[in-house]
């Protein structure tokens, strides 16, 4: 019994040492053929070699996961780029928007905006028949037996300040309406107002209601402190030359009565050689009466130089006077350009020349063959003393910017005058022979 199961035993093992054998075999042969004999032990346990291997291979999830974070400065730069590139567009723009407003500066000036008005006189109105509804009584016109033009508004409402009816200057060279007043009312060394609406229509079309290519044409407000009806007196002291194109506007100004009757000056006039072929000049709503800022009395304003009587006609000395003319307006056109174009001189300067141009020579008993010549040079003294008279005014003001249009109309008077003037003196030099 003992024998059986000895040999039984003796068989299992030997059994279980080939089955052992077997795959050790091939795992020997498989691993010769892999690693080109290379010794590696065929015990099983090497194995877990192979699975270390794997664990190398995560180069590549690292490769991987490094490259996805490698395009992230992709979206990070898309946005950074699209405002940098907004704000610098919108800047741009409004650059462009805001240079718009700057053109008008450069563009050829419209009549200048006057400045505000002064208020109306207190008190009453010291006037008689103000607003022209009476037609033209109570008004005179400068050098005439007549009364100023009316216009009504059933036929020219536009025309109308308010009321029915306005006077109106027409086709002139330089006209005056004039309204005395007198009395009691009139305080010599009070200081009083004078003030109308006015409205220039110069056109060189048929339009009532438009001025087209509007000329050379103002108005002014004067108050002569003794009465009389004369602008260039030195007793008369005037606004500023206006020129409110198809609009109404108020112009007033101040003056020191010296005796008990002074007078309102409404004066239209060219500035300029542009003359189309309509200009008409429109008063209505005139005032007369104590300026609100006159508590006290005033000292006089300063005499102004004044055009002289005429003397006896002389060849030489009117050769001589046209002479001193030319000089003048020459300086006061030199002295002009540099005012406007901020290169220096003074108001006080070209006052002078002004003011030696009023104070100019006239004659009488001028001879039919130097007619001609002398008609040439009043026309040249008063051109360039109506078409400068607005730089006059800004100079009697204390000074200011010049604006192109009254520059303009000043330079343009300059160059009428002279271009007039100087072939008249070379007439004059020749019929003297000198």
């Amino acid at each position: 019994m003992k024998k059986v199961v000895y040999l039984a035993a003796l068989c299992c093992l030997l059994l279980l040492t080939a089955c052992g054998q077997t795959p050790a075999a091939e795992v020997a042969e498989a691993t010769a053929v892999a690693t080109e004999n290379t010794a590696i032990p065929t015990e099983s346990p090497t194995e877990p070699a192979t699975a270390t291997v794997a664990p190398t291979n995560t180069t590549a999830p690292t490769e991987t996961a490094t490259a996805a974070p490698t395009d992230t400065p992709e979206p990070t730069a898309t946005p950074t780029a699209v405002p940098t590139e907004t704000p610098t567009t919108a800047p741009t723009a409004t650059q462009m928007a805001t240079a718009v407003p700057s053109t008008p500066t450069t563009a050829p000036p419209a009549p200048a905006a006057a400045p505000p008005p002064a208020p109306a006189p207190a008190g009453p109105n010291l006037l008689n028949n103000s607003g022209f509804e009476q037609g033209g009584v109570s008004w005179e016109v400068q050098n005439s037996s007549g009364q100023p033009n009316i216009y009504a508004a059933a036929d020219k409402p536009q025309f109308v300040h308010s009321g029915q009816q306005s006077a109106v200057n027409v086709g002139f060279w330089r006209t005056t309406f004039f309204q005395r007043v007198s009395g009691d009312v009139i305080v010599p060394g009070t200081t009083y107002r004078a003030g109308v609406w006015v409205k220039i229509w110069s056109s060189s079309g048929e339009d009532r209601t438009v001025s087209q290519n509007p000329g050379d044409v103002g108005a002014q407000v004067c108050i002569n402190v003794t009465g009389e009806s004369d602008r260039w007196l030195d007793t008369s002291v005037c606004s500023g030359i206006v020129r409110p194109i198809d609009t109404w506007q108020f112009i007033s100004v101040d003056a020191v009565a010296q005796t008990e009757r002074i007078a309102i000056l409404l004066v239209a006039g060219y500035t300029g050689s542009d003359r189309p072929a309509h200009n008409e000049v429109m008063w209505d709503d005139a005032t007369m009466g104590t300026a609100p800022s006159a508590a006290t009395a005033t000292p006089p304003p300063a005499a102004e130089p004044v055009r002289p009587n005429p003397i006896v006609f002389n060849p030489t000395a009117l050769r001589d006077s046209m002479n001193g003319v030319r000089s003048a307006i020459e300086q006061a056109g030199g002295l002009l350009d540099r005012l406007y174009n901020g290169q220096g001189g003074t108001c006080a300067e070209y006052q002078q020349y002004y003011d030696d141009t009023i104070r100019s020579a006239t004659y009488s008993g001028v001879p039919d063959d130097w007619a001609g010549i002398y008609n040439d040079y009043i026309f040249a003294v008063e051109n360039f003393l109506a078409t400068n008279e607005s730089i006059n005014s800004l100079c009697d003001g204390g000074g200011g910017v010049i604006s192109a249009l009254n520059y303009g109309a000043a330079r343009t008077g300059i160059n009428d005058s002279l271009n007039r003037l100087i072939p008249a003196i070379e007439a004059a030099n020749a019929k003297i022979g000198g």
